[in-house]
């Protein structure tokens, strides 16, 4: 669910831009100018008529990765990566990543993106409760393959399945059947004339996030367009915890920032909360709020 609010499958250790005839691919060479990461514990919220009426710690996991290089091709790599704890999540086997790599700088214009997760159709309460440790032998996985820029946006979509004990971790074993079911994927492309939809979700937010006097920003993810808002607030509480948790330098105070998504061709805005440092080297969240489902919200608190 995150990825849709918010490339090639088997992508190695380090991913670096390289520039094939012009165009972004994911590659093995540069060591990153910048190397940062923060890894999450995820805690569920049950929902009954929207109030809380239920909530678990460490169902889950979660990290944030925020890679820059300078050599070769200056880009961001950017990642979103969760899965749920089976043990703990009442036998659940969930996982998402999203993966973006966008040029920087005067190359910029460029972007692309790969996205996978296990699909999760339950929609009500009831659904919800009959997934609950589930007997199934196999399930379902969505993978994504997307390009913006020169012109066009590319995508391939493809649906697998894997075996229900496949770990959320994302193992070489999932990633190796996206890249294979990818490959047999048709190809969409779309003419792209306008540079104000050159970025995929995480580019955009990231952007926004680097730049305070800005409030909103455009994106295309599978093919769509969107329209991404923010609004930014102290938050002295959150300031006091996090500085407990020694999370936060002692001069740092912590920003809230509440971010709505619409797409351009209409609908319901998804609304996602983040928790930042004001001030930090790069906007890596101390916090990760969104309503999953109706009657399930996630929260994705950093760890040490």
């Amino acid at each position: 669910m995150f990825a849709r609010i918010i490339g090639a499958a088997a992508l190695p250790a380090w991913a670096v831009p390289h520039d094939v005839q012009n165009s972004l691919s994911w590659s093995t060479g540069h060591t990153p100018a910048l190397d940062l990461a923060r890894r999450y514990r995820a805690d569920a919220h049950l929902l009954v008529f929207g109030l809380p009426m239920l909530h678990r710690q460490g169902v889950g996991e979660g990290s944030v990765i925020w890679r820059e290089f300078a050599a070769g091709v200056p880009a961001r790599l950017l990642e979103f990566h969760a899965f749920s704890a089976p043990e703990r999540a009442a036998g659940l086997n969930r996982m998402g990543l999203i993966r973006e790599l966008a040029r920087t700088g005067e190359s910029g214009g460029e972007c692309i993106y790969f996205g996978l997760m296990t699909a999760s159709p339950e929609e009500t309460p009831a659904a919800g409760r009959d997934a609950l440790h589930s007997s199934a032998k196999e399930q379902t996985f969505t993978a994504i393959d997307g390009r913006i820029g020169s012109g066009r946006t590319e995508t391939a979509i493809a649906h697998f399945t894997a075996p229900a004990s496949v770990s959320g971790r994302c193992t070489t074993e999932v990633l190796e059947l996206a890249r294979r079911a990818l490959a047999s994927a048709q190809t969409v492309a779309v003419p792209q004339a306008e540079e104000e939809y050159s970025q995929s979700f995480l580019q955009c937010l990231a952007g926004l996030l680097l730049q305070p006097e800005k409030a909103e920003g455009r994106y295309l993810y599978s093919g769509r367009r969107y329209r991404l808002q923010l609004s930014r607030s102290s938050d002295n509480k959150a300031t006091t915890y996090f500085g407990e948790r020694g999370l936060i330098g002692s001069s740092e105070r912590v920003i809230r920032v509440a971010g709505q998504v619409h797409r351009e061709a209409g609908g319901v805005a998804t609304e996602f909360r983040l928790w930042t440092a004001d001030g930090a080297k790069r906007p890596l969240p101390l916090r990760i709020d969104f309503r999953a489902k109706s009657y399930l919200r996630l929260v994705f608190e950093a760890v040490a």
